[in-house]
C-alpha cells in the first residue's frame, strides 16, 4: 500500500497515521480479499419522536400532562459513506468501483411516553429498507485492488441497532422560558454489524439538553458523549465521540406550524478518531412541524439538508415523519347520575356464544373436537390428518406421521433428499451417504453433526485456516460443503451465528480482531455457496472462550476454532 498523498491529506485531514502500520497491515492482508471487517452503525441522525421535539435535536418540552406517543418516519441519505471517508490516497480512490454506501432509506419507527412534565422514555427502532452501494476495495472491473484488505457490499435490507431514550428535566424557570434536562440513550445490538445497521456491542450516551424561549423564536442546545464499540474499515476509524446539536426554530399559526433550522454533528474522542476530519461528520438541515390539532394529537414534520464538513455524513438527507399522541388525563368520565343499562349481550352468528367472547362472531360453532366452545367451527381437513388444510402443504396427501417433518402436512420418504431412504437414514434431517458396513452411520454426514434439543451444529472436525490469515485451507471445504447442505435440507433454520475462537497467542486486539474475521470468512463460503445471506450473522469472540487450557499446543488447537449456533428457527418442515 503506498503512502499519504500529502497534498490531499492537507486539504481533507488534520492528522497523519503511520506509514509503519499501514505497511504492517498490507503485509498480513492477502492479495485477494476472502473476509471483511465488521462494518458500524452509519447513519447519523438521532432522530427525535416526541411531539414537541426537532427532527435531529431533542427538546427540553413536554406536555403538561401524562401521554402517550408515537412516530413514523422515512428518511433518505444520499453518499453516507463516500471513497474518500475510509482510503485518504487519491490514487487508489481513482481505482475503486464506487462509494461503499450509494444511499440508504431508513424507516424510523418510534414509541414512548411522559410523565409529571418533566419524564419522557422513549424506544426507537430503524430499519434500513433499501440500501446500495460498491464493495470495498473493489475496482470498477470487479477485481480488488491492491492494498485495500476489506471486501464489504451493503445488503439492501438491514435491521438497525434498538435505541432507548429517557429524558429528565432538571431544571426549569417559572416562566418556562429556560429549560435544562439530562438525556441518556442505551443502543442494544439488534442491528446487523456488517451491513452497516449497528455496532457489534451495547452503546450508551450521556448528554444535555438547554433551550430558551425568546417567544418569538427558541433555541435549543444538545451535547453529549457516547460511549460506543470501536471499529474499523480500511483507514477509516470511528468509536466513543463526543455529539452535538443546536436548532432555532419560530412558532407560527399559534404554534401549530414550527419552521426553522437544525446543525448537529460528533467529533471523535478515541486516539484514533481525535482530530480525524473523516470521523467528524457535521450537517444541517432545514425542518417545519405542522400540527392539526390545537392539542397536538397528530403532527407531520419535514426536513431536508446537506453535509458542511468531509465527515461521514451524507452529501443530501431528506425525511418526512408523521406521528401522533394522546394525554391519558383526556378520557372522559360519566356524570354522577348515569345509569347502567343492561341489555341482552349480541351473538350476530346465532350458536349461544355472545360475540364479545366468540373468537369467530359470524362462523357457528360446530362443537367438533379439538375445541367444542371457542365459537368456531372445525377447519377444513381433507386428508383427515389432523392438520387443517389452511397450513396442510399436501391437503390431499396425510402426512406419514413418522418422527420427521410431521407438521408440514406431507409425507416424506427421504426428507434430506440424500439418497437414503428415511427408514434407513440415521440423520434423516442431515444429508449424508449410504455406509453399508456401518448400519448406525447410514445417510449421516462425516464432519457435522445436529444434536436434537441443542442449538449447536456440532463440527467433528475444525475449519482449518492459513497459519496467522482468515485464508480458509482447502481441505476444509468438504466440512463447510456438509454445513451447506444442512442449510438446505432444513429451511426452517432462519438465523446461524457463526463464532470464531482463537488460542491466547498474541494481543488480545488481535485475537479479537483474527477471530472476526475467520468467523466472517466462513459466512462468506456458504453465501457464496447458495445460502442465504439473511440467514448467516458472524462474530468473533477472540481468546476470551477457551475449551481447554492454552498452556499446551493440544490445548491451544482445540481452542482454534469455528462454532455455528442456531439463533432462531421456525417450526420444523414449514
Amino acid at each position: 500500500m503506498q503512502g499519504r498523498d500529502v497534498p490531499s491529506r492537507q486539504r481533507r485531514g488534520w492528522a497523519r497515521r503511520s506509514v509503519a502500520l499501514v505497511v504492517a497491515a498490507t503485509a498480513l492482508a492477502p492479495a485477494v480479499a476472502t473476509a471483511q471487517d465488521r462494518t458500524f452503525y452509519l447513519d447519523r441522525l438521532r432522530i427525535g419522536g416526541a411531539p414537541e421535539d426537532g427532527l435531529g435535536v431533542w427538546r427540553p418540552e413536554m406536555g403538561k400532562q401524562t401521554r402517550i406517543f408515537g412516530q413514523l418516519g422515512m428518511g433518505f441519505s444520499l453518499n453516507p459513506l463516500r471513497t474518500d471517508n475510509y482510503v485518504d490516497d487519491e490514487r487508489l480512490e481513482e481505482q475503486l468501483a464506487g462509494n461503499p454506501v450509494d444511499r440508504q432509506l431508513i424507516t424510523y419507527f418510534s414509541a414512548g411516553a411522559e410523565f409529571f412534565d418533566r419524564v419522557a422514555i422513549q424506544a426507537s427502532f430503524p430499519l434500513i429498507v433499501n440500501q446500495a452501494g460498491a464493495v470495498t476495495g473493489e475496482g470498477a472491473d470487479g477485481r480488488p485492488v491492491p492494498g485495500i484488505r476489506e471486501a464489504v457490499g451493503p445488503a439492501p435490507v438491514a435491521p438497525m441497532d434498538l435505541r432507548l431514550d429517557a429524558r429528565v428535566i432538571v431544571f426549569r424557570t417559572p416562566d418556562r422560558a429556560f429549560k435544562l434536562a439530562v438525556t441518556g440513550a442505551v443502543f442494544v445490538p439488534t442491528g446487523n454489524e456488517v451491513e452497516y445497521g449497528g455496532d457489534i456491542n451495547v452503546a450508551g450516551s450521556l448528554g444535555l439538553a438547554a433551550e430558551y424561549d425568546f417567544r418569538k423564536f427558541f433555541v435549543t442546545v444538545n451535547v453529549g458523549g457516547a460511549i460506543r464499540p470501536p471499529a474499523q474499515l480500511h483507514e477509516f476509524n470511528v468509536g466513543s465521540e463526543l455529539t452535538y446539536g443546536a436548532a432555532a426554530y419560530v412558532p407560527l399559526l399559534d404554534d401549530r406550524l414550527r419552521v426553522g433550522a437544525e446543525i448537529f454533528g460528533s467529533f471523535g474522542l478515541r486516539s484514533s478518531t481525535f482530530g480525524e476530519l473523516d470521523a467528524s461528520p457535521i450537517e444541517w438541515m432545514a425542518a417545519g412541524k405542522y400540527f392539526f390539532t390545537q392539542k397536538k394529537q397528530v403532527f407531520v414534520g419535514a426536513g431536508a439538508g446537506t453535509r458542511l464538513s468531509g465527515g461521514y455524513a451524507p452529501d443530501f438527507r431528506g425525511l418526512l415523519v408523521v406521528g401522533g399522541a394522546f394525554n391519558i388525563a383526556d378520557v372522559e368520565t360519566r356524570a354522577p347520575d348515569f345509569r347502567f343499562v343492561i341489555e341482552k349481550e349480541k351473538d350476530t352468528d346465532g350458536d349461544g356464544y355472545p360475540d364479545v367472547i366468540d373468537l369467530c362472531p359470524e362462523d357457528k360453532e360446530d362443537g367438533k373436537a379439538p375445541k367444542p366452545s371457542d365459537g368456531c367451527p372445525d377447519m377444513p381437513d381433507r386428508d383427515g390428518d389432523g392438520i387443517p388444510d389452511v397450513v396442510d402443504l399436501c391437503p390431499d396427501e396425510p402426512e406419514d406421521m413418522d418422527g420427521i417433518d410431521d407438521r408440514d402436512g406431507c409425507p416424506e420418504t427421504d426428507a434430506d433428499q440424500d439418497g437414503v431412504p428415511d427408514a434407513e437414514d440415521k440423520c434423516p434431517k442431515e444429508p449424508g451417504q449410504p455406509v453399508a458396513e456401518d448400519p448406525s452411520k447410514n445417510g449421516c454426514p462425516y464432519y457435522i453433526r445436529r444434536i436434537t434439543g441443542s442449538a449447536e451444529i456440532q463440527i467433528l472436525k475444525q475449519v482449518e485456516f492459513q497459519f496467522d490469515s482468515w485464508t480458509i485451507l482447502p481441505r476444509s471445504f468438504p466440512i463447510l460443503d456438509e454445513v451447506v447442505r444442512l442449510f438446505k435440507a432444513n429451511p426452517e433454520i432462519k438465523l446461524v451465528s457463526i463464532e470464531g475462537h482463537t488460542d491466547n497467542q498474541g494481543t488480545v486486539e488481535y485475537n479479537q480482531k483474527l477471530a472476526d474475521s475467520r468467523a466472517n470468512a466462513v459466512r462468506l463460503y456458504l453465501i457464496n455457496r447458495g445460502v442465504e445471506r439473511q440467514r448467516l450473522t458472524s462474530k468473533g469472540f477472540g481468546s476470551t472462550r477457551p475449551l481447554d487450557s492454552n498452556d499446551t499446543e493440544q490445548g491451544r488447537q482445540r481452542n482454534r476454532r469455528v462454532e455455528f449456533h442456531i439463533i432462531s428457527q421456525s417450526i420444523e418442515g414449514r
